[in-house]
């Protein structure tokens, strides 16, 4: 039997926590759970993303809840962890020996119809050549555990209630209670299994198999197959882009399509720092990577489909904002928790600040965004386009304003060259779709305005003396954003003007491994952090625009050695020991790998086309 990266059981908690990168996750398009290598769901929240975590140990492993399924020996055990292939659903092998011990699969149901809401976590647990000692713990928690429930033991479970929430837990042994959770220790004869089914908003409980857990799992393998199955890209790193894109997949909100950034909220870009965050909103930013990376392997649909969808709640809200809730509700309001956070890890956030700032770039994101969505076949409408001239109006004044610009900093707002830069790309992007589609636009006061910027941003961010432009006007310091010049079309990637760029955050901002900071400014916030995985996906761009096909190969491969046993991606690695830091799993990590693998492989194949002419 093969195994996908054994891991000793022992290993995967670091002070009373697992390892983030010691993580799976599964999910039904309306929320999503962690599901740690050692047994425990240790974070979800239901019955959507942006509700209270039901689970929450994984932000403090004495107040949060989870739900844990392990061998209650685990003395020499190691553990094996998988998807079955071209699915979201975890499989969790507890090994000794050499022989598997007990198997857990875990999913959500999930189906075609999207829409119709399955808060249910299905667990089978099954038992091989030798009888096993099951231990099953079961703990949720109600509003960040400030809520304490009423516990009701019934038939078939147990059910745990609030005023406004219920959660049972269904199994086919006898449970125990010992103060908030319930548990047993229950002896599985060989060759055995079970299911344990447990389930949000219900007042009453069944036995296991009324939920058709089987069913269930057929359908929802026959979902993530089918949309696997839609993809047109066939690479030699298909099975890291559809890794990422099954992930990325997980991350929408079907009911509105909007899309999380993760799934996660607090979890930190630096242990026992401040660093900490609430991800389960849509950026704006993300619109356009979405769109142009989901239509690159053929999820044109899909790509269009999210435009419409985010231009929706703009035009509902009337107004152009940094994040949105993915259900339109006003949940943003930045609190802390009375949490100890994820290894001592302070403060802990819900809700997020980002959404008051004013950052210029999401401006031009969205233009570029509905230019992406033109490319890929969708079709900009009247409102679309009366859209993009509002927003052209505005980007005309506004580009000249100070802002907190791509990385959201809590200091005073400055020239940011990113946003001007960003503001160039969206005259770039409007113009384009005005001669495309044949358009009615002032093209010629847009390309004025675009010459502009150009020439502001090259005669204020770029530094003669260090021959390479700056984070902001009068820096001298480079910042990891400027790797997006060439990728904008702003200049090309062989200009000295950028390769001077460039070599400064190579030898500035890299670090072990194509790893990279963002940079180095202070940003208002105490301690350091990871390395930001976007920008390596970001560089790869970069080295493929310069031609440099070998070295954009090697890094490439570099970042993909990086993912975890399941190929999945935090927003940031620790490059000291290759732990994962930040939520989890991040969209935009998962994004690059879907730009980038597909863009390598094509000017590989041309560069033998032309030795092969």
């Amino acid at each position: 039997m093969a195994f996908h990266g054994l891991v000793k059981y022992s290993d995967i908690t670091v002070d009373g926590y697992p390892k983030i990168q010691y993580h799976g996750f599964i999910g039904n398009n309306r929320t999503a759970m962690l599901v740690a290598m050692n047994g425990y769901i240790d974070w979800g929240c239901l019955p959507n993303f942006n509700s209270p975590a039901v689970f929450s140990s994984i932000l403090d492993k004495k107040k949060g809840g989870y739900f844990a399924i392990f061998p209650s020996d685990t003395t020499d055990v190691y553990v094996d962890q998988y998807y079955k292939e071209l699915t979201n659903i975890l499989v969790t092998e507890f090994i000794k020996n050499g022989k598997v011990l007990l198997r857990l699969t875990d999913f959500m149901p999930d189906s075609e119809y999207g829409k119709i809401s399955f808060p249910e976590v299905h667990r089978f647990v099954e038992t091989f050549s030798d009888p096993v000692r099951i231990t099953v713990d079961f703990k949720p928690t109600f509003n960040y555990a400030t809520e304490r429930p009423l516990i009701e033991r019934v038939q078939h479970g147990f059910i745990f209630s609030t005023e406004k929430e219920n959660i049972g837990i269904s199994s086919e042994y006898q449970l125990r209670r010992n103060a908030d959770h319930v548990y047993a220790d229950i002896d599985m004869d060989p060759r055995s299994s079970s299911w344990f089914v447990a389930l949000y908003g219900i007042h009453h409980l069944y036995r296991p198999t009324d939920y058709k857990s089987y069913l269930r799992l057929q359908e929802t393998t026959d979902y993530w197959r089918k949309w696997a199955s839609n993809s047109t890209y066939a690479g030699m790193y298909h099975s890291m882009v559809m890794r990422s894109a099954l992930a990325l997949k997980v991350l929408f909100y079907e009911p509105t399509g909007m899309m999380v950034a993760a799934p996660t909220a607090s979890l930190p870009e630096a242990i026992g720092g401040e660093r900490n965050w609430d991800y389960r909103y849509t950026w704006i930013r993300d619109t356009a990577y979405v769109i142009e990376a989901l239509a690159s392997i053929g999820y044109k649909r899909e790509a269009v489909s999210f435009l419409y969808d985010m231009m929706d709640v703009i035009s509902r809200e009337n107004k152009i904002r940094t994040i949105y809730s993915i259900d339109n509700s006003d949940d943003l309001v930045e609190k802390e928790l009375d949490f100890e956070g994820y290894r001592g890890s302070k403060p802990v956030r819900i809700g997020n600040k980002a959404v008051d700032q004013l950052q210029i770039d999401q401006y031009g994101s969205i233009v570029r965004a509905i230019h992406a969505m033109e490319k890929a076949g969708g079709v900009v409408n009247s409102y679309l386009w009366d859209f993009v001239e509002e927003m052209m109006a505005k980007i005309e004044y506004l580009w000249k304003y100070p802002d907190s610009s791509i990385w959201e900093f809590r200091t005073e707002p400055k020239q940011y060259v990113y946003s001007k830069v960003m503001s160039w790309a969206a005259f770039d992007s409007a113009i384009a779709i005005a001669r495309d589609l044949g358009l009615s636009a002032p093209i010629k006061r847009w390309k004025t305005i675009q010459d502009e910027i150009w020439n502001d941003v090259v005669s204020k961010g770029f530094d003669s003396e260090t021959g390479s432009f700056v984070q902001y006007y009068g820096s001298k310091n480079v910042d990891a954003s400027l790797l997006r010049l060439p990728i904008l079309g702003f200049i090309p990637a062989n200009d000295q003007r950028f390769i001077g760029t460039m070599k400064r955050i190579e030898n500035e901002l890299m670090v072990d491994g194509y790893l990279f900071k963002r940079y180095k400014e202070d940003d208002g916030l105490k301690g350091d952090e990871g390395s930001f995985l976007m920008l390596t996906f970001w560089y790869i761009e970069d080295l493929i625009l310069m031609k440099r096909l070998k070295a954009a190969r090697s890094a490439l491969e570099s970042i993909i050695e990086k993912a975890n046993h399941l190929g999945l991606y935090s927003e940031e690695i620790d490059e000291k020991t290759g732990d994962f830091l930040g939520n989890f799993p991040q969209a935009l990590s998962h994004l690059g790998i879907i730009r980038v693998a597909p863009k390598l492989e094509e000017a590989l194949l041309k560069r033998v086309s032309k030795i092969n002419e």
